[in-house]
């Protein structure tokens, strides 16, 4: 079986990253997809707007009805850094006899070279690219990649957590209505209807 890591804030999750888990199932581009929400990115100095066990809730509230997905908190239940690398070699370890695809934007294409132990990522894996046209690839990706050039999607983490902070709830279109509703009853992202609270963090 073909397995694709598919890591990320999902800060929350939207309907942009549960269109691009269809594609990659309906497409045959993995047999199965694993998400798995980090807990602080190492190359992101802002700590998420929502804290672990929120955005854990949020990503199983999306994915409910979708078939094909394996929800990970791996790294929500780690200390410190999350580093696809060690999430990647244990994945891999656990399931030995499949390929694996590790799912990336353009934005992380760029920097790969940046990212904790490049090399032995791509040992790991091969990486799956998601951009819109043609991309710049950091150095070591060329040549190793699979590229989705035709998947896109207007919803924006950051656009969707500027609305909610003024206090207008994206339509479904870009925000599952079971995430609207549990950001909504929550008080997440500075909602004003229910006067907020502090992050969440996992135990």
């Amino acid at each position: 079986m073909i397995r694709a890591l598919y890591g990320g804030s999902f800060d929350p999750i939207h309907a942009g990253h549960v269109a691009l888990v269809e594609t990659l199932l309906e497409r045959g581009l993995a047999g199965c997809v694993h998400l798995v929400p980090a807990r602080q990115s190492p190359l992101k100095s802002q700590a998420p707007g929502a804290g672990s066990s929120d955005r854990w809730h949020l990503v199983k509230l999306a994915v409910a009805t979708v078939a094909g997905v394996v929800l990970d908190d791996r790294e929500l239940c780690r200390r410190g850094p999350s580093y696809t690398v060690d999430t990647l070699a244990e994945l891999v370890a656990e399931h030995p006899d499949d390929t694996w695809r590790l799912v990336i934007g353009a934005d992380a294409a760029v920097d790969f070279a940046r990212w904790h132990e490049p090399a032995r990522l791509l040992d790991l894996a091969q990486p799956l690219v998601v951009a819109r046209g043609e991309v710049a690839l950091s150095p070591p990706l060329v040549g190793r990649v699979l590229i989705l050039d035709d998947f896109a999607h207007p919803a924006s983490a950051t656009a969707i957590r500027r609305d909610l902070a003024a206090g207008n709830i994206p339509g479904p279109e870009l925000l599952p209505p079971a995430v609207a509703e549990a950001i909504v009853a929550a008080g997440l992202y500075g909602w004003p209807g229910a006067g907020g609270r502090q992050p969440q963090e996992t135990p």
